[in-house]
């Protein structure tokens, strides 16, 4: 691989974002947490989404388990083109990342 990542990780509050998933299954409301452009010039956010989880628990060795689910948030890897949100937004993360390069 050739060249270098630039990552830049969003300070919270993370921006609302919404993302599509593929075959038009839809669209997930979800928070950007961090921007990542890949060597080739690709763009991937990584995206806090609300999810489903399983849970399970044991009260005494030997009795019977409880089971169920539980709302969750699960971070997800996205391709940029996938992503859509407000366009002051896109503005606001240029101007903290330039900052952000700037001082270092």
């Amino acid at each position: 691989m050739t060249g270098s990542n630039q990552r830049f990780e969003v300070p919270e509050p993370h921006p609302e974002c919404d993302v599509r998933l593929p075959g038009n299954g839809g669209v997930v409301h979800g928070r950007i947490k961090i921007v990542d452009q890949r060597s080739k010039g690709n763009v991937w956010i990584l995206v806090a989404l609300p999810c489903w989880t399983r849970w399970s628990t044991q009260i005494e060795v030997g009795e019977p388990t409880h089971e169920g689910i539980a709302p969750g948030v699960e971070d997800t890897w996205v391709p940029a083109f996938a992503v859509e949100t407000e366009d002051d937004v896109y503005t606001e993360l240029k101007q903290r990342y330039r900052k952000l390069k700037s001082v270092s």
